[in-house]
């Protein structure tokens, strides 16, 4: 491949259903995406894959950094968390804040991740804060930018500008393909068609979200706007699921978007929800934002990341991230040919 173009790489998130059930532990989760190809680049979620996160053991360690050399993975990222609500009287200080995270970014950096997903949550004068340890560890942090968000919110807004001063490679954005849609995913009507939900509910939910292309609006109120469509049409303990996966996860941005912030893009989680036999991805145009990111010069990991597992009990995960990876290889190497 030419040097210089991204490389794939895959989330073990993308397994949660299998991790959850027992199914795979951590151990073969990497052996099965090594087994399939999904390389070079490997992605976990800190808290999810770690017992007692961000506390490692040396054993531990020595053990992970093992386990990707023998399957032939490269650490591409580790996904941090800022839980501003972890106590049940207030939200974090500040410090708190800035201590949860220097923890996590220091995990990080023992296990070999170049880069760290950080949440915008988190805020501006947080990560600010971060940036010297994260250049002392030279992990990248890269801020999210998730649906409904895009390059023109007004937190990314703040955080460019901010770059614009700094010049900081160190603190940049992960971005992720669910902030750009076509639509809601066919996938989770059916999942919910088949929990009994009625039928006209599905038109309106469709209408409404079309209706906010090219909107500024507040996820939270939209949600809420659409939970109460969803009652209007009788879906009862389905409508604020229903709700959330319409608003929080696909959003109405477009791929050239991306082009805005090239110079800041640490990583890139390539959401998606169903690719069909046939390589169609009927809601994120995935081609699309990969040669996006080409023309943008980007040479870091495109990692794949099924998210249809929220409400898809039927399709095999496994499948779903080879399907995926093939739209994104034959990008990769259309443009290295």
């Amino acid at each position: 491949m030419t040097v210089g173009l991204p490389q794939t790489a895959v989330t073990l998130y993308s397994f949660t259903p299998d991790f959850h059930a027992g199914r795979h532990d951590l151990d073969q989760l990497v052996a099965r995406a090594a087994e399939l190809g999904m390389g070079p680049g490997l992605e976990i979620v800190g808290f999810q894959s770690i017992r007692d996160f961000p506390n490692l053991t040396p054993e531990f360690e020595r053990h992970f950094r093992g386990l990707l050399d023998r399957h032939g993975f490269e650490p591409a990222c580790l996904d941090c968390n800022a839980d501003r609500a972890l106590r049940s009287d207030r939200m974090l200080s500040e410090d708190e804040l800035y201590e949860y995270l220097a923890a996590q970014l220091r995990a990080a950096h023992r296990l070999g991740f170049p880069a760290a997903r950080m949440q915008w949550t988190a805020g501006l004068p947080v990560m600010e804060r971060l940036v010297p340890l994260a250049e002392q560890l030279d992990v990248r942090m890269g801020v999210e930018i998730h649906a409904p968000e895009t390059v023109d919110s007004g937190w990314v807004l703040a955080q460019r500008e901010w770059h614009a001063k700094h010049q900081s490679p160190h603190l940049g954005f992960t971005i992720d393909f669910g902030s750009v849609t076509n639509q809601i995913s066919p996938t989770m009507f059916q999942a919910f068609r088949e929990k009994g939900v009625a039928e006209e509910l599905f038109s309106a939910f469709s209408e409404r979200w079309h209706a906010l292309d090219g909107q500024r609006f507040e996820a939270h109120e939209q949600m809420g706007n659409f939970i109460q469509l969803a009652h209007q049409y009788g879906a009862g303990d389905h409508a604020i699921n229903m709700s959330v996966f319409a608003v929080g996860i696909h959003g109405h941005g477009r791929p050239r978007m991306w082009l805005e912030i090239s110079d800041q893009i640490v990583h890139v989680h390539a959401k998606f929800f169903h690719v069909d036999e046939h390589g169609v991805e009927p809601s994120v145009p995935v081609a699309e934002q990969v040669q996006t990111l080409i023309d943008a010069g980007y040479g870091g990991y495109i990692s794949s990341e099924w998210e249809g597992w929220h409400w898809d009990l039927h399709s095999d995960a496994f499948e779903q991230v080879q399907r995926e990876q093939r739209i994104i290889r034959s990008v990769l190497e259309a443009a290295a040919a």
